[in-house]
């Protein structure tokens, strides 16, 4: 309907009428169990329980919850006979907790929140198909970059922590890329922040089709991004970080530029490594790499030494 078809009805009545269509969706039923993380994990992310699922801090369990408190396999949810979704606790070493009290076997109801470890909060729920979407957006917008589609900072730094102290707890290897998009000040000045943009989307979308799978990247800010490679230490980081080096390189970022060409420089940092202790000093090693590079003239990948 448009206001031509009726020049005695206001905006205002279209837009009325619009918004009082009922949206084209069907009832759907809250059948779908699941845990909510409140605190100590990932947070507000949201687990779909299906018909069973174990919870620990092992990796072999189907939902890690990487915290010294929590037993390797710590819980387990399951779905009855009946239908019911039951929690047993797995003979964990510290306890499972529902709303507060101790429990080894109990039924779980929607919002029963149960606490493991030093800080974990899960929330037990039932959902629809319509809910479970909203929260995966929600929780997807809280850790992802609007521009780019990577992890943003904040989840980079918490995720940083929990890899490196998995490392340290099994003497794993792990490394970590910083990239540093060469002279993109002069990219903006010179055809604009909408262009700009475009190179920085460009990147996201190179970067998160070119990684392995289990490894992330995330975008620090500004022009600077990093990645996170599990299982391999510093050297085999290097090794990475230039084959992305050759392979963006050939790349047109922006398709009605053609003649414009992005390159970057990446330093790469990892552990083990004596002199690595924590997390945060594992990115300033990389950051100290990637200065490194652009001082040595850019376009140009650097081990921390």
């Amino acid at each position: 309907m448009t206001r031509d078809d009726h020049p005695d009805i206001s905006w205002e009545d279209i837009t009325t009428a619009i918004s009082a269509e009922p949206l084209p969706l069907t009832p759907a039923s809250r059948n779908k169990a699941c845990l909510i993380v409140l605190a100590g994990g990932r947070l507000g992310e949201m687990v779909p329980i299906g018909q069973g699922l174990s919870i620990g801090r092992s990796s072999e369990a189907d939902y890690c919850i990487p915290d010294d408190g929590i037993s390797r396999i710590h819980l387990r949810i399951a779905r009855a006979a009946d239908g019911t979704m039951r929690l047993t606790d797995a003979d964990s070493r510290n306890g499972t907790y529902v709303n507060g009290q101790r429990a080894r076997e109990t039924e779980l109801h929607d919002g029963d929140k149960i606490y493991i470890g030093t800080r974990a909060i899960l929330r037990f729920s039932y959902a629809d198909r319509l809910e479970e979407v909203f929260q995966q957006q929600m929780y997807d917008a809280a850790l992802r970059d609007g521009l780019t589609g990577l992890f943003n900072r904040r989840h980079l730094l918490t995720q940083l922590q929990t890899e490196f102290q998995f490392v340290r707890r099994h003497g794993a290897a792990l490394a970590v890329v910083m990239f540093d998009l060469d002279h993109f000040k002069q990219v903006n000045d010179t055809h604009g922040h909408l262009v700009g943009d475009a190179v920085l989307r460009h990147f996201g979308e190179f970067l998160r089709g070119s990684i392995r799978s289990g490894d992330f990247g995330a975008r620090y800010g500004g022009e600077e991004f990093v990645l996170v490679c599990r299982g391999i230490g510093a050297t085999a980081g290097v090794q990475v970080a230039t084959r992305l080096q050759r392979q963006y390189g050939q790349l047109t970022p922006v398709s009605d530029l053609p003649a414009l060409r992005v390159t970057f420089s990446a330093g790469v940092a990892g552990v083990p490594d004596a002199r690595i202790a924590e997390a945060p000093a594992l990115l300033r090693a990389a950051d100290q790499a990637l200065y490194a590079a652009k001082d040595a003239g850019r376009d140009r990948v650097c081990l921390f030494e």
